[in-house]
């Protein structure tokens, strides 16, 4: 699923695992980086089993956490 501010892979699998990637063109440091994965940890917490690789294309560690889980919310069921 193709957003302007990520993409979702996704596979079927037994289990729910999670693979956020967000590169050093996002931001240089390592604090912001690794709290984009957080929150994208997250917000899949609950989802249906399988697994997911999300590419981070744009800085969202300033976004509100609800409307970020909902706009995710909206790919994973179209891709589900």
């Amino acid at each position: 699923m193709h957003s302007k501010n990520f993409l979702i892979y996704y596979l079927p699998s037994s289990s729910l695992k999670v693979s956020p990637i967000v590169s050093k063109k996002i931001s240089k440091k390592a604090v912001i980086r690794n709290k984009i994965k957080r929150r994208v940890r997250a917000i899949f917490y609950g989802v249906e089993k399988g697994f997911f690789a999300v590419v981070v294309k744009n800085d969202i560690s300033n976004f509100n956490f609800e409307l970020l889980k909902n706009e995710i919310k909206k790919s994973i069921n179209k891709i589900c």
